[in-house]
């Protein structure tokens, strides 16, 4: 592995501090990034080589950007490139938001890896990756793919992934929550905020507690609960689907030649369905095969609608 530093004084109040570092990375990399608030920018590329800037953001920071830590290491699995950030002290901390602090843009191979641990510091990742950790407090985190696991822990800030190819895990306690596609299920918690999938292939939990959930595809299943949040599937193919409300509305529409058993309870709202009672269904020869799909749901207070939809 091969590096180099460059580093950019301000010769002025209009030219930001910089340091730039190139990695020679032929190998799987697995990419570590600390920094407290800011922007950190990462994407993928199909070069075998790592660039990393890190550059100041406000005129507070220009002495953050000096003392960035950055290396890069072989290691059994590949490269390991971390990019540490110290944290601002004094009268300079209190100038950090997400427009302020330091930005940390890197650009690495596809496949890699990616933790990122951040206050307030906003996260985007361009590209696609082998995994992904994003670990922050009140900034904002857009994913667009990982062919393994995403698992994301935040306090405020929202959550946009494109596509999981392993299993999901985000936490948030306010912010919004988009992913657009999981392959391999996981976990969705949220206190406040909404929650919108899209297509889901593997059964996956769902907690919410005033945040609504809506999910477009759930192929094989999943569980989804919320107090005062309402819950809506709009296509729902096969698997166990179990659905739990105390005040918020349900609805489920099932996907057309689905053979469906469902069991729907609300104690105070309205129960309906405009799916017709088939008895039992005839096969030829015993080849053919219907999916099957159990919908057990409970509201308090909620009304709940089991549908279908159109071929």
């Amino acid at each position: 592995m091969s590096g180099y530093d460059r580093t950019r004084a301000r010769a002025g109040t209009g030219v930001q501090e910089s340091v730039e570092r190139s990695f020679e990375t032929p190998d799987k990399v697995e990419l570590r990034v600390q920094n407290t608030a800011g922007k950190v920018e990462i994407e993928t590329h199909d070069l075998a080589v790592t660039e990393v800037r890190v550059v100041s953001l406000h005129p507070t920071a220009d002495d953050l950007v000096r003392g960035a830590l950055i290396s890069g290491r072989s290691s059994p699995g590949g490269y390991e490139i971390s990019v540490e950030i110290p944290k601002a002290r004094g009268r300079a901390r209190y100038w950090f938001g997400d427009e302020a602090g330091v930005g940390v843009q890197v650009l690495l191979p596809r496949d890699s890896a990616i933790e990122v641990a951040t206050a307030s510091a906003s996260v985007s990742a361009r590209g696609s990756y082998r995994a992904a950790e994003v670990d922050t407090a009140s900034g904002v985190i857009a994913l667009e793919e990982t062919a393994g696991a995403a698992k994301i822990r935040t306090a405020g800030g929202s959550v946009e992934i494109g596509s999981v190819g392993g299993a999901v895990n985000v936490h948030t306690a306010s912010g919004d929550v988009r992913v657009g596609h999981v392959a391999a299920g996981g976990k969705v918690a949220t206190a406040s905020g909404d929650v919108e999938l899209g297509r889901v292939e593997r059964p996956l939990r769902v907690r919410s507690i005033s945040g609504d959930v809506s999910v477009g595809e759930a192929l094989q299943g999943s569980s989804i609960e919320t107090v005062s949040g309402d819950l809506r599937v709009e296509r729902a193919a096969a698997g166990e689907l179990v659905l739990r409300s105390v005040s918020g509305s349900v609805v489920v529409a099932v996907v057309p030649g689905s053979l469906v058993r469902f069991d729907a309870v609300s104690m105070s709202g309205r129960v309906t369905s405009n799916i017709e009672v088939e008895p039992s269904r005839p096969s030829a020869g015993g080849r053919d095969h219907f999916a099957e799909l159990s919908i057990q749901s409970k509201s308090v207070r909620g009304e709940i609608s089991v549908l279908r939809t159109a071929p």
